[in-house]
């Protein structure tokens, strides 16, 4: 039920992702001037694995080995699957540079990685001195939309991740993840891992 919402709440962000890498990878367009032009943007490149293992490292504030472990064999970046994420492996398999494109599984091992280190870090917040979930109460219900601490945490999420403040309809559509299909509020801690994580599957954390 939760990930419903978390479905439902991102489609108009999707969309505008969408048509962000649309209008990203044109041409110069006609600027009606022989002497002005305007620069053009090459393709986004998407974080490979040491890449979104650094980032996630230094937003959460999490070690290395805290990002995300599979089953406790490996980390999922450097190990399980970093050829998903975009790495080599010339030792074991003989694959001496990365692959050129993104597998059918790069998608869900992102979102496995990014899940995993949000999660990881709402629960070291409520079990100790909070780090990043500092204006929640991770043992009660989430915050309303027009609650103080709401919009600390989506603005610390943001920063964090982002480096940039979020849009007045960027926290409108996050809004959406404080409640239930029902109506109802979810626990501050699902509320602080779906906006971690809504945020850090977005292009413009995933893409540089």
């Amino acid at each position: 039920m939760i990930m419903r919402t978390l479905l439902r709440s991102l489609l108009p962000a999707l969309a505008l992702a969408s048509g962000c890498r649309d209008g990203g990878a044109g041409g110069t367009e006609d600027t009606g001037s022989d002497e002005v032009q305007r620069a053009q943007r090459g393709e986004l490149q998407w974080k490979r694995n040491a890449a979104l293992q650094r980032d996630l490292m230094r937003a959460l504030e999490l070690p290395e080995d805290g990002v995300c472990n599979e089953l406790g064999r490996g980390s999922c970046t450097r190990e399980i699957h970093h050829i998903s994420l975009g790495g080599a492996d010339p030792l074991r398999i003989g694959l001496y540079e990365p692959l050129p494109d993104t597998l059918v599984s790069t998608p869900i091992v992102l979102e496995r990685v990014v899940m995993s280190a949000c999660v990881n870090r709402a629960n070291l917040d409520r079990g100790g001195s909070p780090v990043v979930f500092t204006e929640l109460d991770l043992g009660a219900e989430a915050p309303a939309p027009d609650d103080e601490a709401f919009t600390a945490t989506i603005t610390a999420l943001y920063r964090r991740l982002l480096s940039r403040d979020p849009e007045p309809q960027e926290l409108t559509t996050l809004g959406g993840l404080a409640v239930d299909d029902a109506g109802k509020p979810v626990s501050a801690h699902d509320f602080a891992v779906l906006t971690c994580f809504a945020i850090g599957t977005s292009s413009e954390f995933l893409f540089f």
